[in-house]
């Protein structure tokens, strides 16, 4: 009944800007959206497209609060959880252009509790290539803590891996930095990105260390478990300098744009946040600056990150040699914001029917192995008949029959995929993440898997991508 009252009005919704977009691409972005929003049961989603900081086309859909029917539109703000990690990014950097700090001090000199603070940069923080562990992982996390205290549950910690050897994202390196910029400016972090930030860009609805729902037309975080269901949260849950601002579609515009022109870092300060130092555990997407993917799509240059918190997902996409900014927010954490964004560049771009395959081709250094276990237990798993032998002991005892059924069902995996395209791998957690893509008849799949000894599967995650 939900889905139903949430089609409706979603058909209701209207536009909000001067149709510079034609009709025609509004009419096809926003039959993606409705079914996007359909397929990952999202309350609520905002969006805006624009060029060279100029909205072509912006629009809310759906809720900011669900419950009572409060519709979302170009000025809710939503928490956008990592890609806070840019502001954090540009700060540190507005600190050194200003000659209070450098990319090559060590975390001793502003944390010398840190155990290991003498072996890391400041760069290695910015880069995820520290191998100071997530906090997040962390088993009883607290609910409420300042940033200081979050930072203290590892700084005792062995490292994951030697600093500068490999890339594995960790939101610690973050929660750090936002200590730093503290120390360092003298002033709290909400302060000084209020001042250095927000306010010259005139972004009105930005905000951080609040609830969005504390802010004026601001937006409820929700989850999804059979039905779409409120996920409240601190202002602790949503992070420090890893994930703690809030905004608007249409902040983001203005920050996207005035990071590209110049008017937030410096030309060297935007060269180096842009600069991908080490790939190696980095996965699919390219490389990692300084609180950014890189990477390409259908060729073009692509700067972007994606947000994940409690209630909360967002993407922040950028095209620099285009001029294109696509910004997607939701209050809907199950929101997979890939395949979305490819499809709106694709829209805005008309990729050559040649990038449309070389998409479609497998990663280089696919281990036919790991690939073969994968789509035999995916097969297996829709089937609800699962081999002991496939996934490890641990797994067996959750990964039953019945959840096994459920979770392709709810995923839209049926039958057989049409193809199955392998995306690359990455360190999460200490170990490899292998990523695929299953395109089936009505639905693409992402299948997230790590492997123990002898290719048994220790884990699989599958959710709806389109």
């Amino acid at each position: 009944m939900q889905a139903v009252v949430l089609a409706l009005t979603l058909l209701a919704a209207m536009p909000v800007t001067q149709p510079v977009f034609g009709s025609d691409s509004q009419r096809r972005v926003d039959a993606l959206v409705h079914a996007t929003m359909m397929h990952q049961h999202l309350p609520g989603l905002s969006i805006a497209i624009a060029r060279r900081g100029h909205v072509l086309y912006a629009r809310g859909y759906g809720f900011r609060d669900f419950a009572k029917q409060i519709p979302a539109d170009t000025t809710t703000v939503y928490n956008i959880a990592s890609n806070s990690k840019q502001f954090t990014a540009a700060s540190i950097m507005l600190l050194q252009q200003e000659g209070k700090l450098n990319l090559d001090d060590k975390l001793s000199r502003y944390l010398p509790e840190f155990a290991h603070g003498a072996q890391i940069t400041l760069s290695e923080l910015l880069t995820h290539t520290s191998g100071i562990p997530d906090y997040v992982d962390l088993n009883d996390l607290p609910h409420r803590a300042t940033a200081k205290q979050f930072a203290d549950l590892v700084r005792a910690a062995p490292l994951d891996f030697p600093p500068g050897s490999r890339f594995e994202y960790s939101n610690t390196n973050y929660m750090i930095l936002g200590l730093i910029v503290e120390q360092v400016s003298g002033t709290s972090y909400s302060s000084f990105v209020s001042r250095r930030i927000f306010d010259p860009l005139k972004m009105t609805n930005a905000s951080t260390r609040v609830i969005p729902a504390s802010q004026p037309d601001g937006a409820l975080g929700y989850t999804y478990d059979g039905n779409i269901v409120l996920a409240p949260q601190t202002p602790d849950d949503l992070g420090y300098g890893d994930g703690t601002v809030n905004a608007s579609v249409l902040d983001l515009v203005k920050w996207d744009a005035g990071l590209d022109d110049g008017h937030v870092v410096d030309a060297a300060s935007w060269q180096a946040m842009t600069h991908s130092p080490l790939r190696v555990g980095y996965g699919p997407r390219g490389g990692y600056g300084f609180g950014l993917d890189l990477s390409t799509l259908y060729g073009h240059r692509e700067v972007s990150h994606e947000g994940f918190n409690v209630g909360f997902a967002s993407v922040n996409a950028t095209f620099p040699d285009d001029g294109i900014e696509i910004v997607a927010l939701s209050n809907g954490d199950p929101f997979d914001e890939d395949l979305f964004v490819k499809r709106l560049f694709a829209m805005l771009v008309s990729p050559t029917a040649e990038q449309l395959a070389a998409d479609l081709r497998s990663a280089p250094g696919e281990d036919a192995a790991i690939t073969s276990a994968t789509k035999r237990l995916l097969a297996q798993m829709c089937a609800g008949h699962i081999e002991p032998r496939m996934i490890t002991p641990k797994l067996t005892s959750v990964l039953t029959p019945a959840v096994a059924r459920q979770t392709c069902i709810g995923a839209g995996a049926t039958a057989s995929p049409e193809r199955f395209v392998y995306r690359g791998w990455q360190y999460r957690h200490g170990t490899k993440i292998y990523s695929y893509e299953a395109f089936y008849a009505g639905s693409v799949v992402a299948i997230d898997v790590s492997v123990a000894s002898a290719h048994k599967i220790a884990s699989i995650d599958i959710a709806r991508e389109d």
